[in-house]
């Protein structure tokens, strides 16, 4: 007991002490007194320091010091305020200072300004306030001798300090920025800034922040200043070591407005920065409340694209996964909803020295058209006509340093008015070749799968497609293309495509194709034009009967078992060939598509099968027709103004051959025995008269020979039995010489 009334009265004692001591440093010790120390060091440093206002103690409820009406300008300019403050102070918790530990109980800045200006040569006045630069000997020499002493206390001594606020209060500041020369006018005021249980313990502390932004820009905004209200709350998180950062359910609010426009932005954000101090890594979530970047761009006075939908980039909502490091940044899950579109899906730079890119994305449905330029009017002049096509279209450089992995998939989507569904992408490109190693999708009730690759390592673009093609619904997609006005296709088309090119302008990929097409048809419709109806006009032609006028004919060509080769090389394409039936006819086609004359011209040879082209069409009574390859219809004409029904008439050429062995034929019909019999006969007696003619030749031969022979004997005979070594051969020897050879 003795030893605990004698503790009391000790520490009783110690209290009086410091009640004595703080009473004393209040009403004895006036801090005032280092005022004018203090502005004679700040002036040292070029700095104009004026305390108009009292610097205070305060004692209760926690220990603390008060600085008022604090002004900063340049010792050159010590009328020009650059900075001030009405109000400083700093309260400390007195019971935990005794214990060692630093707590400060609040810490209050109020009325801070900062007025920058920005002069006509482009120096700002803030500028003078900046330290000059030391020399680099002197620089060696303070880095050095810091270096002899420690720049951290001792690890027990850090351990002890702990660093603790209960509250940190920033209220009324103001920031103003001027810039005369190029119209620029930037405001902030008030900014309030609260931060509750600020500590360095690694527990969370609440942070409250609201700003209000005037911004005038002549060459942004005109006359019409950008005015912004913002708010920032948030829960953060702080390592005593500063390695980590961590801000959670974090709240950002921005309202902006100009020339009567308005738009608010609000984000909720969560983000961690791992070793922030050496080699940062970071991971969080955003999430994007939906706005209208269309607004926006208004507010901000960004020029807006021009599109052909009034809807388009009205409504975009984000939210998104991120983590990464100075190495890479990866995005997953990520959620983009764009106007009536969601996709979803992760996006990844993998190297950011590379530029490597993994994306991976799908959507649900989209209409590419909204977001392209409107139409053009008639009146209007197309910015395209003046092109000549000899533009660079493929970048080689950017493709050559390409490091990318792309995938998309969409459920459905409309590009140039077509209406496709279940599209997937996959594409991959490096060292100058991009692959596509897969385009999938099905339109027009049919399905495309196609593959390709860009070679671009050379010095221009290799471009290699394959493509396969099935059930592809002609009808809808010439009516969507608007290509169904003079010509009309239905049916269901199947194509197998290779096709090669090369060059970087469209001319030279256009001058350069070369691809190959082998196509075939089901229920394929032809309109107008009627090739058995044409079928039947020739034939009435040539036989001068009315067999096409049995019937009123349709206006279109029924065509089955479709099946055809084509070609296309220097912008021509060429039908190699061709085959349908067209009821009890067979249709064949060859002939070309000149793209670079703009012409067509194709042949159709015509095949019957039967006595009848149908079951009501034209009956062909004579059987030359059957069975017969025959030439009747050519269809050509400018591609301009193409038009089946006057394009295609009868081969004048064809018709004109057809003509005259249909005669032949018909003479043989009628007279076919008579004309048998006399061929026979006039043969026979060509036979026998070729017969006497050989002979009386062979007997004529037999007769001549004797002659000559005899002759050329009876000279020998008369030259005597003397020989003259020196003669001439005698006709004899001439004559054995000449049947030797």
């Amino acid at each position: 007991m003795k030893f605990l009334r004698r503790f009391l009265k000790v520490f009783v004692g110690l209290v009086l002490l410091l009640v004595i001591a703080a009473v004393a440093l209040v009403f004895v010790f006036d801090p005032n007194m280092f005022k004018p120390r203090l502005e004679a060091m700040a002036r040292e440093q070029g700095i104009a320091l004026n305390i108009d206002g009292n610097l205070g103690w305060q004692l209760w409820p926690a220990l603390g010091v008060e600085v008022n009406d604090i002004r900063v300008a340049a010792v050159a300019a010590p009328e020009d305020t650059i900075a001030a403050m009405d109000q400083a102070s700093l309260r400390l918790a007195i019971r935990p200072l005794l214990g060692g530990e630093v707590s400060v109980h609040h810490v209050l800045v109020d009325g801070a300004m900062f007025d920058l200006q920005v002069d006509d040569s482009g120096k700002g006045n803030w500028e003078q306030l900046l330290p000059e630069e030391t020399p680099a000997s002197e620089a060696t020499v303070s880095d050095a001798s810091s270096s002899e002493s420690p720049a951290e206390p001792p690890a027990e001594e850090a351990a002890s300090m702990q660093l603790a606020v209960e509250k940190i209060t920033i209220a009324n500041a103001s920031l103003r920025y001027r810039d005369p020369a190029r119209g620029q006018d930037v405001s902030l005021s008030p900014l309030n800034l609260d931060v509750v249980g600020f500590n360095l313990q690694g527990n969370a502390f609440d942070l409250d922040l609201g700003w209000e932004a005037s911004v005038e820009d002549r060459e942004l905004f005109g006359d019409d200043p950008l005015e912004m209200q913002g708010e920032l709350a948030a829960q953060v998180t702080l390592a005593e070591d500063f390695s980590r950062l961590a801000l959670a359910d974090g709240q950002l609010r921005l309202d902006l407005a100009r020339a009567g426009a308005s738009d608010d932005i609000r984000l909720a954000l969560s983000a961690t920065v791992e070793e922030l101090l050496t080699s940062p890594s970071f991971s969080g979530e955003l999430n994007l409340q939906p706005f209208s970047p269309r607004t926006l761009m208004a507010v901000l006075s960004l020029p807006a694209p021009e599109m052909a939908s009034a809807e388009a980039l009205t409504r975009v909502a984000l939210s998104a996964s991120l983590e990464g490091s100075a190495e890479r940044i990866t995005v997953d899950p990520l959620r983009l909803e764009l106007d009536e579109t969601t996709i979803e899906g992760r996006a990844a730079v993998t190297d950011l020295s590379r530029g490597a890119i993994d994306v991976a994305l799908s959507g649900d449905r989209i209409n590419i058209d909204h977001y392209l330029p409107p139409p053009s009017e008639e009146d209007t002049p197309d910015p395209e006509a003046d092109a000549s096509g000899d533009e660079p279209i493929i970048p080689l450089e950017t493709i050559r340093e390409l490091d990318v992995a792309f995938g998309l998939d969409f459920g459905s989507l409309t590009v140039m008015d077509l209406s496709m569904s279940e599209l997937s992408l996959r594409l991959l490109a490096g060292e100058g070749i991009v692959n596509l190693e897969r385009a999938q999708l099905q339109a027009y009730e049919g399905r495309l799968d196609a593959g390709g690759q860009l070679d671009a390592t050379g010095d221009t673009a290799v471009i290699d497609l394959v493509a396969d093609l099935s059930g592809l619904a002609l009808g809808p997609l010439l009516s969507d293309l608007e290509l169904d006005e003079k010509v009309q296709l239905t049916g269901a088309l199947n194509a197998d495509v290779s096709a090669e090119t090369l060059g970087v302008t469209m001319n030279q990929l256009t001058e350069s194709l070369t691809a190959e097409v082998a196509f075939s048809g089901a229920q394929v419709r032809l309109a107008p034009l009627n090739v058995e109806q044409k079928f039947c006009e020739i034939v009435s032609r040539v036989t001068n009967s009315d067999a096409a006028a049995q019937k009123d004919w349709a206006d279109y060509t029924e065509l089955t078992a479709l099946s055809g080769r084509l070609t296309v090389n220097n912008q021509v394409f060429t039908l190699e060939s061709l085959q349908a039936g067209v009821e009890r006819l067979t249709v064949g086609a060859q002939g070309v598509l000149n793209l670079k004359e703009s012409f067509y011209d194709f042949t159709l040879p015509l095949r019957l099968g039967s006595e009848s082209t149908s079951e009501g069409g034209c009956r062909i009574s004579s059987n030359y027709w059957l069975d017969r390859s025959l030439s009747l219809l050519r269809c050509r004409g400018d591609l301009e103004t193409l038009n089946p029904v006057s394009d295609c008439r009868p081969d004048a050429e064809g018709l004109k051959s057809l003509v005259k062995d249909f005669a032949t034929y018909k003479l043989k019909a009628q007279h076919g025995e008579s004309i048998e019999a006399e061929k026979a006969r006039a043969e026979q007696k060509i036979k026998e008269e070729k017969a006497r003619a050989k002979e009386k030749l062979e007997q004529e031969k037999r007769e001549l020979e004797e002659k000559v022979r005899d002759k050329l004997l009876g000279g020998g005979e008369k030259s005597g039995d003397g020989e003259d070594p020196d003669a001439e051969p005698s006709a004899e020897e001439r004559l054995k010489n000449l049947f030797r050879r």
